[in-house]
């Protein structure tokens, strides 16, 4: 008998949020979900907070009581079998709104990782997480990270540690991109693992994130990277031990 083929296909969704408009961001979200159900993609995952923006001050308003705005993705997931990851605050009982990463698939029930390391300032509108997140997609064990999460090297250890062979970074990374990308390289080098961040191509919460998102292979070399100011997917192809990147653009 010949070994199991090991394939997977993920994406990070690119592109400019509307601040604090879960309607408007979650057309976004469903038109670059068809482009990656059109390109075999299994898994994607957008920047941080991406159905509401990264507007902390709004958190508290925005937060998600429950998943029921979510069923168009579930809809899209199920459709597709794939899984999807997108940002939103979670409501948290009795304290602050989490950073949330709601992880949806046709195989599990929803389930959201929270952020676990917050920037400066964030502390005063959001609470932290505790526990890092791996899980299975197809053969492969996938790790979570919400931007300043990938900051803390410590963070992506505990990750590999549970078992992470991916290593996935949901940002909004501005002038600090080059620090940002460096470190997620650093990760796929030491590690062997291949690691993708999904940034913002559109200013969101006084910042301007710079897009480019970008994919490393196992070695730590740059397969794929979005420009700077379009709608786009960066896609990472896993197949037996190789890793390929391309980028679609969608619109500018």
């Amino acid at each position: 008998m010949g070994s199991v083929q090991r394939k997977l296909k993920i994406a990070a969704g690119q592109f400019a949020p509307v601040r604090g408009c879960i309607d408007e961001n979650m057309r976004y979200h469903e038109m670059l979900i068809e482009f990656a159900a059109s390109a075999g993609v299994n898994l994607i995952i957008f920047p941080e907070l991406s159905l509401t923006g990264y507007e902390p001050e709004m958190a508290e308003e925005l937060a998600l009581a429950d998943e029921t705005c979510l069923s168009p993705l579930q809809a899209l997931s199920d459709r597709y079998d794939m899984t999807i990851i997108v940002g939103a605050p979670l409501r948290v009982k009795d304290g602050k709104p989490a950073i949330g990463a709601y992880m949806l698939s046709s195989k599990r029930p929803v389930s959201c990782y929270r952020k676990m390391y917050l920037h400066p300032g964030e502390s005063d509108y959001f609470s932290t997480g505790d526990t890092e997140c791996v899980f299975k997609e197809r053969t492969f064990n996938i790790g979570i990270a919400i931007c300043a999460d990938a900051g803390q090297p410590v963070h992506a250890e505990r990750t590999v540690q549970e078992g992470a062979e991916v290593y996935l970074n949901s940002v909004l990374s501005a002038g600090g991109f080059d620090k940002d990308s460096e470190q997620l390289q650093s990760y796929a080098r030491l590690y062997a693992m291949p690691t993708l961040m999904a940034n913002y191509c559109g200013p969101s919460g006084g910042w301007k994130p710079v897009g480019k998102s970008s994919a490393w292979d196992a070695r730590g070399e740059l397969i794929a990277q979005a420009p700077e100011d379009c709608t786009a997917l960066v896609i990472m192809d896993l197949q037996d031990g190789e890793c390929s990147g391309q980028v679609i653009c969608l619109s500018k």
